[in-house]
């Protein structure tokens, strides 16, 4: 019983690091494509404050709306990854906590006395 427990709490830390792994993962190409936007952004600003031009002002705004959607899929992906993280440390501690629950039953049960054992069986 004991061992099904701290198995599942062991796969429970697994899947929770897996969904951490997986979440840096597709998060990072995200961050690099918000950088590029906003380096595009501010090129676009600059343009505008040389050339008073209203088309710059109107890319600068649609590469602004598209970096805050793109960061706005980025922050969605760092919830998983705190949720893995705060996952993979549930999962270690329910692991600890069940293997010393196991070591201390077993401590209990070598320190009964042998007759209550016999007359438990009889």
């Amino acid at each position: 019983m004991r061992t099904r427990g701290v198995l599942l709490a062991w796969m429970w830390t697994v899947l929770s690091i897996s969904l951490a792994i997986g979440s840096t993962v597709k998060m990072q190409p995200l961050r690099g494509e918000s950088d590029a936007l906003l380096l595009r952004s501010r090129a676009h600003a600059d343009a505008f404050a040389s050339s008073f031009d209203g088309q710059f002002a109107d890319q600068q705004l649609d590469t602004f709306q598209q970096r805050r959607d793109v960061v706005s899929r980025v922050q969605s992906w760092q919830r998983l990854q705190l949720l893995g993280a705060l996952g993979t440390f549930a999962g270690l501690f329910a692991v600890w906590l069940l293997w010393m629950l196991g070591r201390l039953h077993a401590d209990l049960a070598m320190a009964e006395p042998h007759s209550e054992r016999g007359s438990a069986t009889t």
